[in-house]
């Protein structure tokens, strides 16, 4: 079983705001910037578009409610890889904790780089991509090897600045859209084509977008009051950051054609051009590369924590248990920034899209799941609990309660259970089956990633001389 970080002696926690800016910074990451290209080689509809970020949004809502009690249940770091250990094997948790480090953290922080140094790249030509990527991730894990405050304060303040930057561009995209709106409603043809197996690939690229919704899971134990704020900080910002994605994809749609944004990685740029001009344009997309690096800076920041308890729990990883005098976990974060640059350096951007995003679905998934099989296991244990005190004590004794009491004012329930669990799961089970026939290759890397999390349990827990 997966056990919690030591608070053998005080720690500083954060609250709410920095949770749900810290949410909000990791999803609205390049994923909103450089989809809507991509899903527009598939898809010839805006209301298909905005239909399927809306599914997107839902489902990374159904999660976060799901989610949230799984974090008021077991408040410790870890994500995925502390929940599966828990409710089902650690076989599990170590294969989910594999995915996390390089689906869910190495790669997305590599491909946010990647759109960095792409904008950056628009702006300045003779501006190397890779180069700018390089820096910047090497900047930001310099800056969260302080400690936890300098950490939060860093994170607020670009956080700050991305949503001002957010909100300037709605402003511009609402007043200077060229495009009619009438072009956004649904016709015949966008309801069919919602239905086709190719929107379920675009759907993937949504969940890459949304794929933050999780974030502070895997910092809880720096959490003040972990059991309320982890889940409010998960379901306040997926709400922000659906509503923000379907304005700015909207603002995306209207700006210019849909030929001029298909197949464009930088869509951002070019919907910038046509509401402000060539220089604005460049301008914006200066703007949108400095947005990403709170993204980046998110990932970066809370990445090693979910490594870091791998390291308490696997004999093989110990050595990345290891904080510095601040709490600190340096050896998870430069083992991260090292594999970012492998990845930089080797990786094209949609193979890597959809190969890891496949994993990172099935390890959520199954998060999501844990909440059904807790309750019906609570269930089960209650009867036997029943039964027990039925047959050892007298008549008139009253029988046990619920394992976890309701009143508590720590839990956060799930609301509405089990319908969001139950629509999590009915639409990631149809975006992976959509994504697996239409993207085969691309499917088999994301297996291979599954199956090597499955294998490499046996060989963590090897016992090492320390």
């Amino acid at each position: 079983m997966a056990t919690p970080l030591s608070t053998s002696h005080a720690r500083p926690k954060i609250g709410l705001v920095t949770c749900v800016f810290l949410t909000a910074a990791i999803t609205i990451g390049n994923g909103i910037y450089t989809s809507l290209g991509l899903q527009l080689l598939t898809i010839s509809h805006g209301f298909t578009i905005l239909a399927l970020w809306g599914i997107g949004g839902l489902c990374a809502l159904c999660g976060a409610l799901s989610y949230a009690e799984l974090a008021s249940r077991l408040p410790h770091s870890g994500g995925e890889y502390y929940y599966l250990s828990n409710i089902y094997h650690p076989s599990l948790g170590t294969m989910a904790g594999v995915i996390t480090l390089f689906a869910g953290f190495v790669a997305p922080i590599a491909l946010a780089c990647m759109a960095f140094g792409k904008y950056l790249h628009g702006c300045f030509p003779s501006c190397n991509p890779l180069v700018a990527s390089l820096i910047l991730i090497t900047f930001v894990t310099i800056a969260h090897l302080f400690n936890l405050s300098f950490s939060a304060l860093f994170q607020d303040l670009i956080t700050g600045f991305k949503f001002l930057l957010i909100a300037l561009f709605l402003y511009l995209g609402f007043r200077y859209a060229s495009i009619s709106p009438h072009t956004l409603l649904p016709t015949a043809s966008a309801w069919q084509e919602l239905f086709q197996p190719s929107s379920g690939v675009a759907l993937l690229f949504c969940f890459y977008a949304y794929s933050g919704w999780n974030s502070t899971t895997y910092i809880a134990d720096d959490v003040a009051a972990s059991q309320r704020t982890v889940g409010w900080s998960l379901v306040i910002g997926t709400l922000i950051v659906t509503l923000t994605y379907l304005l700015l994809n909207v603002v995306f749609l209207l700006a210019a054609s849909l030929e001029e944004l298909r197949g464009v990685i930088d869509v951002a740029t070019v919907a910038a051009t046509h509401l402000v001009g060539t220089t604005g344009g460049k301008m914006m997309a200066l703007l949108i590369a400095g947005g990403l690096v709170a993204g980046v800076s998110g990932m970066t920041w809370i990445g090693p924590r979910m490594t870091q308890v791998m390291g308490q729990n696997l004999s093989a990883l110990f050595w990345l248990s290891h904080t510095s005098s601040n709490n600190i976990p340096w050896r998870a974060t430069l083992l991260q920034y090292g594999l970012v640059i492998i990845v930089l350096l080797s990786s094209s951007f949609k193979m890597l899209l959809v190969a890891t995003q496949i994993p990172v679905l099935v390890c959520s998934l199954l998060g999501v799941l844990g909440i059904i099989v807790l309750r019906r296991r609570e269930k089960v244990n209650l009867k036997v609990k029943s039964k027990i005190t039925r047959l050892l004590s007298f008549p008139n004794s009253t029988e046990p309660s619920s394992c976890k009491d309701e009143g508590d004012p720590l839990l956060f329930p799930c609301p509405w259970y089990p319908l969001p669990p139950i629509l999590f799961a009915t639409i990631s089970v149809a975006a992976l089956f959509y994504t697996i026939i239409s993207d085969f290759q691309e499917a088999l890397w994301g297996i291979f990633i599954i199956v090597l999390g499955l294998t490499l349990h046996p060989i963590f827990k090897i016992k090492f001389r320390r």
